[in-house]
């Protein structure tokens, strides 16, 4: 039987939703382990979007990383006391996710099924930041097609690069937390985020016949290399 977080949670205590926002993702785990309804509250807060997010890239279907999302969140709770503070709290939740989209992947393989030609979502179903008001409307919607053609894009890499790379381009996380979360050796990860990104610019240009979006590409590609620094060598 399919349980929610909801009805996992402990009795409401513990300080303000306010207080609890300023806290870390690790003292807020820390919170969980004492058995804080609230603290929990905040992390599925701030959590579930981003683990939507990063999901539905893998599996391609609105549902199936709603479930995905509420089952890591679930386990995340449940395994709340196996956490350590040997690693940034987002590594191990990511880590979560990403076994349980591999174990869904699997069982794909295993049955018969239809590729999916365009795997993004409708607008109403994924997380999105709110919009700004004094925004250019015309930027706005080159900016939404900028985001399907992404998408599509990073749809297309196959799978033993896509989670490197989406970890690191979409959740920032660090190529040493990356090689915790996957299990990978430091190089592997490395040239594996390499590949996706060569394999998403051969991906992503094609689709880009408008050279604004072109020049929006370019801009946000500039800014991954300067975060980046001097930290990737090719491998």
């Amino acid at each position: 039987m399919k349980v929610s977080w909801n009805e996992l949670r402990p009795p409401m205590d513990g300080p303000a939703p306010a207080v609890l926002a300023e806290l870390r993702d690790e003292e807020l785990i820390a919170r969980v382990q004492q058995g804080q309804r609230r603290a929990y509250d905040e992390i599925v807060r701030r959590y579930k979007g981003r683990l939507f997010s990063f999901i539905i890239r893998m599996v391609h279907d609105h549902t199936e990383a709603e479930e995905l999302t509420q089952d890591t969140l679930i386990r995340a709770y449940v395994h709340a006391d196996k956490y350590r503070e040997i690693a940034r709290f987002s590594t191990w939740i990511f880590t979560i996710a990403t076994n349980l989209v591999r174990n869904r992947v699997r069982q794909r393989k295993r049955e018969p099924h239809w590729l999916v030609l365009n795997p993004a979502p409708e607008d109403d179903e994924m997380p999105v930041d709110p919009p700004d008001p004094h925004a250019d409307p015309s930027r706005g919607i080159e900016r939404e097609e900028l985001g399907r053609l992404i998408s599509l894009a990073t749809s297309r890499i196959p799978e033993r690069y896509r989670v490197p790379f989406l970890l690191r381009e979409v959740e920032q996380l660090s190529y040493e937390e990356i090689q915790r979360v996957t299990g990978l050796k430091l190089g592997t990860v490395r040239s594996r985020i390499n590949r996706a990104r060569a394999r998403f610019r051969k991906n992503i240009k094609p689709l880009l016949r408008n050279e604004t979006l072109l020049a929006e590409l370019e801009l946000i590609e500039a800014g991954l290399a300067e975060s980046d620094g001097d930290s990737e060598t090719e491998e």
